[in-house]
């Protein structure tokens, strides 16, 4: 372990005789830590501990920069909101013992909580400034947000209204302090209640004239909070056409300066209709839904929570004890061994668009491989009649026309949009590869089959450099290809191809990339022999990348965006042998993959001073495979079924890949290399081709991919092929 010395801690703790805690929090005041693992706290000389509290408690600890930890929970409860847990219960809160967390929390006596207290410990992510551990001892039924120094209560009243939770919350006192319906200013505020409170609850807010402070004609639609500190401020101008009856706001309504946060529903507030279609108009109330979005409800409505926030009012601090701040004056960003890099977010972000260009590259060239194995097993390849692959250009489903390159679309499709067999021969004619086939080979358009394909895949990688943090993916694509038979067994072929990717890293979804690919390939098997024969493949792509990455644990909502593209080429040659054993045909296959990638650089953007400039970098990929296939015909009566088994090693030599990076508007320049993440992978494959007497060659494929422990993808494919000719 690289120790450094991250210098003093600060004890800061501050209290209000009138209303603290008779308890004390004790903390050490300095230690000795690094950006590699885990310092225990107790090991600075003082074991952290609370004492003189009585009864059942609420812990929580959270650190602003870097990872906290506990590795003793004997004889603790678990707590809503914290360590992932919704709801409290009294199974030991395992999860709070994580290695990625920024906060933890858990119920307990105060002997069991210190029996926790000296397990815990801190790593540092190499954050500039001075990061911060807050804990806070409140009693159960109470949350602490650090944020602003308030305490929150949710309390259980089956159908109470609007009216009836307001005077309950101004009714309650806790530790001194007066309650009000809780007042929700900004997005860390709110995500902080839904995180913790998790229900649909009552807020102090409404644009009823009987609450509002407003002297306007109509206050309808001039949303205020009416309780706490920030009463009589206006924070919703409701616009016209919200929903059915909706009123807009009087033209004088103005958001006031302190309140401008809002984080209302879809199309809230809408002013209808909870109780029927007479009460448009009525909805003149605030509540939360559980997953933190606020929504309108009329006066009649009742719901089964409301939710308490204590501080903030005049003359009132919301401090104790309790709440101890540690603050740690740190050193690592100035140290020579800090890299931004070490950040297992913006890590992982670079290792999953890396592992994704080389997923699109593979499953494109696969796809268009099983092209080549399906005309092989078939055996003729004839023209085919574009009407029955019409379908597959016009299915606005499949967005076509925003997937293909408009200069191609325009040109091509709408020139032949009634399509037909006559003017898709005219539009094959025109293309310059047709030109040129027929100019030097004698290649003419009548010789040209089309297919397409679509496919589904589902994938989970775990990255190396962190188990904790892996990737899933969700890919859809589909292909359109025609191709022409030529000498004795020969293909040749143009393919065109889309897929729509979604990667989430780790299990908050807040670090997350859209890619959006399309490509185009040129394809051919050469038939040298009976049993030989060679397929090659050349492809081209491009990919816009949407990315969003979580910069504060704590905080799911504090992201900072990015948009770039990558392009790519890439090409596989495959020598296939195959021979007969009894009434099964077997073919082996060696093949060679090789690819080039060029990530364009890129900045960030969000309101984070943790956003990073992405110089652009280029990656280099290649591997090796060796496989076997095993297929049987069976004749049925109007058609030719072949079943096939495929079992297929592949190894990956692809090098490891520079990048560097800086936070925007500084110059110091961050490097990392990412290595890929496994070595090889073994592909099970199993499927068919189902050829009717009409024409149809129908193949259906279903593949598992085992990545060298760490991790896996199932994919999907099915894809259709018309002949105008019986095919056997």
């Amino acid at each position: 372990m690289r120790g450094i010395v991250l210098g003093f801690f600060l004890l800061l703790i501050s209290f209000n005789s009138e209303r603290a805690f008779a308890g004390t929090v004790t903390m050490p005041s300095t230690l000795t830590t690094d950006t590699t693992d885990f310092v225990l706290l107790s090991s600075s000389g003082t074991t952290p501990s609370i004492s003189g509290y009585t009864g059942t408690l609420l812990l929580s600890a959270v650190a602003s920069d870097g990872n906290i930890k506990v590795t003793s929970v004997t004889s603790l409860m678990r707590a809503a909101g914290y360590c992932s847990y919704t709801n409290d219960n009294a199974n030991e809160p395992s999860n709070c013992t994580g290695s990625s967390l920024t906060e933890i929390g858990f119920r307990g006596t105060q002997d069991n909580i210190n029996n926790a207290l000296a397990t815990l410990s801190f790593k540092g992510d190499g954050t500039a400034g001075s990061p911060t551990i807050t804990v806070s001892v409140t009693p159960v039924g109470t949350n602490y947000f650090s944020g602003n120094g308030h305490y929150y209560e949710i309390v259980q009243s089956n159908g109470i209204d609007w009216d009836d939770a307001k005077t309950a919350a101004e009714a309650s006192t806790y530790e001194g302090l007066t309650g009000y319906l809780v007042t929700i200013t900004s997005a860390a505020e709110n995500s902080f209640v839904s995180g913790k409170i998790n229900k649909n609850a009552w807020m102090g807010a409404s644009d009823n004239s009987s609450y509002t402070s407003n002297t306007h004609a109509t206050t309808e639609g001039t949303w205020e909070w009416v309780s706490g500190p920030e009463n009589g401020k206006t924070f919703t101008c409701q616009p016209s056409g919200q929903g059915r009856g909706a009123v807009a706001a009087h033209e004088d309504c103005e958001v006031h300066s302190d309140t401008t946060y809002e984080n209302w529903d879809g199309s809230e507030p809408n002013d209808c209709c909870d109780s029927g279609i007479e009460n448009i108009g009525d909805e003149d109330y605030l509540h939360i839904k559980a997953n933190g979005k606020w929504n309108d409800y009329d006066i009649d409505t009742t719901v089964n929570y409301y939710i308490i926030e204590y501080g903030g009012m005049p003359g009132e601090t919301a401090t104790s004890t309790g709440q101890t701040t540690l603050t740690i004056n740190s050193t690592e960003a100035s140290d020579s061994t800090y890299n931004a890099f070490d950040d297992k977010q913006v890590k992982g972000m670079v290792d999953a668009q890396t592992e994704h260009a080389k997923r699109f590259m593979f499953n494109t060239t696969n796809q268009v491989m099983r092209r080549m194995e399906q005309f092989r097993r078939v055996g003729i390849n004839k023209s085919t009649s574009i009407k029955d692959v019409r379908l597959v250009l016009a299915d606005k489903q499949n967005n076509f026309k925003d997937h293909i390159p408009p200069e191609l679309l325009n040109y091509y499709i709408d020139e032949y949009k009634n399509l037909s067999t006559e003017n898709i021969n005219n539009l094959i004619s025109e293309l310059p590869l047709s030109k040129y086939l027929k100019e030097n080979f004698g290649i003419t358009k009548n010789n040209w089959a089309f297919w397409t394909a679509g496919s589904i895949n589902k994938g989970r990688l775990s990255f190396g450099t962190d188990n904790d943090l892996g990737i899933t993916n969700r890919t859809e694509g589909y292909i359109i290809g025609t191709d022409v038979n030529y000498n004795d067994g020969s293909l040749f072929g143009i393919a065109f191809r889309h897929e729509d990717d979604r990667t989430n890293l780790g299990t908050k979804d807040s670090t997350r990339f859209l890619a959006r690919s399309d490509s185009i390939s040129l394809y051919n098997t050469w038939h040298g022999s009976e049993k030989n024969f060679i397929d090659s493949f050349l492809g081209y792509g491009e990919t816009t990348y949407d990315t969003t990455r979580l910069v504060d644990t704590s905080n799911p909502s504090n992201v900072v965006k990015g948009e770039f593209k990558a392009n790519q080429i890439f090409t596989s040659i495959k020598y296939n042998f195959k021979h007969f054993y009894k009434n099964l045909k077997i073919h082996n296959y060696s093949r060679f993959d090789f690819g080039f990638v060029d990530f364009d650089g890129y900045s960030e953007t969000g309101d984070s001073n943790s956003k990073l400039k992405f110089d652009g970098r280029y990656l280099q990929t290649s591997s090796i495979s060796l496989g076997s296939a095993i297929e049987r015909e069976i004749n049925l009566p109007t058609s030719l079924f072949i079943p096939y088994l495929k079992v297929d090693f592949n190894k990956d030599l692809t090098d490891g890949s520079d990048i560097k990076a800086n936070f925007v508007g500084e110059t110091t320049k961050y490097n990392t290399t990412i290595d890929k993440n496994f070595n090889s992978m073994f592909i099970l494959e199993t499927g068919f081709d189902w050829v009717f007497r009409d024409g149809w060659n129908i193949k259906s494929v279903i593949s598992r991919l085992d990545k060298n422990g760490f991790g896996h993808e199932n994919m999907f494919e099915l894809r259709a092929v018309k002949s105008t000719q019986s095919l056997y």
